[in-house]
């Protein structure tokens, strides 16, 4: 079947030689004069020898023209920039101009390459195997798996996904039971977009009426603006575009006479509809999206962090990320609640394999044997949660737990169009009393905040099973606790090493300390790790630390670390509440680095930058309670909740890791930064352990690693 796909293509390349992939047009040759050598720009100065040099070539177009080449730019970018790499680009004028581009950055040394689009194929193949030593990276580029070079992979999308959710939309949406696809020319993305849009149709409205149509080119707008003309005639009132210009044409025809439409391969409403400023940008509903900056990313991220394969393709999917619905923008209000969490729901089970698109993922024919069996939309079948949150003491804008929560909450209720509600808990006597007023309103979640208030979850949550509780930062055995609740647990361990690391790295005195408040297991946690952490790259490191027997003493916070500043200390963490907050206050204020913890405290304890010492914090380490609170409740509207104990966020799920250096992003050295972001992907992948208990947070001798001391 694959080989079948690459002989469509290289038959269509054939055919149609000025055709582009779906999604990204192709320019004519006439219309921008190829210059007489390429247009190479620099994006990021040229930095430190040792780390990779990151180089991308456009497909016939521009970095800025709202194609992959604007996405894979904007990937390659984000990695750049995040990691300190020299990045460069040409933007290609002719076709005849790839092997020429490539070379360009082949004689500049560059050790990554960047191609984009299909018709690059062939050249990029061909470079790829000459030049072993170099990294070839090709969008939207298919590759038989064992029949390229290991330096080489492409990236393959699942447009049968994303065009199955569009398909489900349109069905939800469509008022006279009529929607239509402007197609481009009939090649198996393009198949499997138009193909899977159908099913996804039938699957939520089996009755409905698809008007579907492939057209010869991918670069004729007003082709695509009649053709959509056509199909409102015949009743349509939703149309999928996926055709390159010629589907925008009939996406930007169709809005402009009052029909829902749809996008195709990035956000369309970003592109088309000029960010919303042009005429019909209040009719897009979404567009079915391909990740390509993702994709990039993620690819240069593995390059720097030692992870990199290739010899193939890297397929990008719900599962990953790579696919999936832009938002509903100027539509929000539009799209009601029932149809957002529907879509939840089917993104969710595309994701995690229990629903097929009934389309060949290769070549994008029809498959009857995985066409899933209808399951017609009803809105009365949804059920909308209302969510309710009852904070510890303290505020929702208090910079805590509490304000993270809040935000998590806030925006799942946003996104899904669902009722939020919270109380802001004044006494630890009020907890139950709280939590008993949502029951009484009826609350279908209640999240609570912080591990005081555990054992009035837990009791309320046995006493009403028909209510999900989630509780943050706390900790509840699997299998002791009913299925409705759910506990947030954090690896600090792992947030702590990492900033222990950096810690270590930074010192000049060779001396680092720890103010950490009372010595229980969230902050042993942090604290042994940081220790562990610091010993990892730099093993004869001096570390001072002590337990304080107080959250809430900023004053005490400050004191230490003088103390810890008299003898020597010129990086301090902060682990422990207003306690610890103040002692990296202290610490900031008498010019010595410091590092937050739990959230970014750049925007909490040091206002946004804006309170002195702003420019001494390195980092924080994070605990992403808004992350998890928003996942959870995400899980309840899709229907993958799972309570009976604990959800532990982590490395490998985005529930830890380290904030923006902010105002000390140009005194880290890149060098540090790159080991930073390997030893959070070692972490993540589950190679590298931490030496502490993740419960207990006491040192664990069997898993503290050997030393890999940080050489600039």
């Amino acid at each position: 079947m694959r080989k079948t796909l690459l002989t469509l293509v290289a038959l269509f390349t054939l055919l149609v030689p000025m055709l582009a992939a779906c999604g990204q047009p192709a320019a004519q040759p006439t219309a921008t004069p190829a210059p007489a050598a390429p247009t190479a720009a620099p994006t990021t100065a040229p930095t430190d020898s040792g780390k990779p040099r990151i180089a991308l070539v456009t497909d016939l177009g521009k970095v800025n023209d709202g194609t992959f080449n604007e996405f894979a730019h904007l990937g390659a970018l984000r990695a750049a920039q995040e990691f300190g790499l020299e990045y460069k680009y040409i933007e290609t004028q002719a076709q005849a101009d790839y092997e020429k581009n490539i070379q360009t950055f082949v004689d500049e040394g560059f050790d990554v390459i960047v191609t984009v689009g299909f018709l690059i194929a062939d050249a990029t193949k061909k470079f790829a195997a000459e030049h072993p030593d170099i990294i070839f990276i090709g969008v939207d580029q298919f590759y038989e798996p064992g029949t390229v070079t290991d330096n080489l992979v492409g990236l393959q999308f699942r447009e049968d996904q994303a065009g199955f959710l569009a398909g489900a939309l349109a069905g939800m949406m469509t008022k006279t039971g009529t929607v239509g696809v402007v197609a481009g020319v009939e090649i198996p993305p393009v198949k499997r977009f138009k193909n899977a849009f159908d099913n996804g149709a039938r699957y939520v409205n089996p009755d409905i009426n698809l008007l579907g149509v492939y057209l010869p080119t991918f670069i004729d707008p007003a082709l695509g603006a009649s053709t959509a003309q056509q199909m409102i005639g015949d009743g349509a009132d939703v149309i999928f575009g996926a055709g390159g210009p010629t589907g925008s044409g009939a996406i930007k025809e169709a809005a402009a006479r009052g029909v829902f439409v749809i996008g195709v391969d990035q956000d369309e409403y970003v592109t088309t509809f000029a960010n919303g400023s042009a005429p019909g940008a209040d009719k897009i509903l979404s567009s079915a999206i391909k990740r390509v900056d993702v994709a990039v990313y993620d690819q240069i991220k593995a390059v720097v962090n030692g992870t990199f394969k290739g010899n193939g393709i890297a397929m990008y999917e719900a599962a990953n990320g790579g696919i999936g619905y832009a938002d509903y923008h100027d539509t929000a209000n539009v799209v009601p609640a029932e149809v957002k969490v529907r879509m939840e729901q089917i993104l969710a089970a595309l994701t995690n394999g229990t629903l097929t698109t009934g389309v060949d993922p290769v070549s994008g024919d029809v498959d009857p044997a995985t066409i899933p069996t209808p399951q017609p939309f009803r809105s009365s079948d949804v059920k909308l949660p209302r969510i309710a949150l009852v904070t510890d003491l303290g505020k929702v804008n208090d910079g805590t737990f509490n304000e993270s929560a809040h935000l998590g909450a806030l925006r799942a209720a946003q996104e899904f169009g669902l009722e939020y509600k919270y109380i802001e808990t004044q006494a630890q006597a009020d907890y139950d009393k709280n939590i008993q007023t949502f029951i009484d309103e009826g609350f279908d979640v209640i999240i609570t905040v912080g591990f005081l208030i555990a054992d009035a979850t837990k009791k309320f949550a046995a006493e009403h099973p028909d209510i999900i509780f989630i509780g943050v930062d706390q900790f509840y055995e699997p299998g002791t606790v009913t299925d409705n609740l759910v506990g947030l647990q954090f690896r600090e361990d792992q947030a702590g090493f990492l900033v222990g690391a950096l810690a270590g790295m930074m010192t000049k005195t060779g001396t680092v300390g720890v103010v950490a408040g009372q010595e229980i297991p969230p902050v042993k946690r942090f604290k042994n790790a940081f220790d562990n952490g610091a010993r990892y790259v730099n093993p004869n490191i001096n570390l001072l630390g002590v337990y304080l027997p107080t959250f809430i003493d900023p004053a005490l916070g400050a004191s230490t670390a003088q103390q810890m500043i008299g003898e020597g200390a010129d990086v301090i963490m902060g682990a422990g509440g207003p306690t610890g907050s103040g002692a990296i206050k202290e610490a900031a204020a008498r010019g010595v680095y410091v590092i937050g913890v739990d959230q970014d405290e750049y925007f909490t304890t040091f206002a946004r930058g804006t309170a002195p010492g702003a420019n001494r914090l390195l980092t924080s380490a994070l605990k992403r309670v808004d992350v998890a609170v928003y996942d959870q409740i995400k899980a309840v509207v899709n229907g993958t909740f799972k309570g009976n104990g604990i959800a532990m966020y982590e490395a490998a799920n985005g529930g830890i890791g380290y904030a923006d250096y902010h105002d000390t992003a140009n005194e880290v050295p890149d060098a540090v930064k790159r080991r930073m972001e390997e030893i959070l992907a070692a972490l993540t992948k589950g190679e590298l352990t931490t030496g502490v208990d993740p419960v207990s947070g006491d040192l664990d001798p069997a898993t503290i690693p050997a030393p890999q001391p940080f050489q600039p």
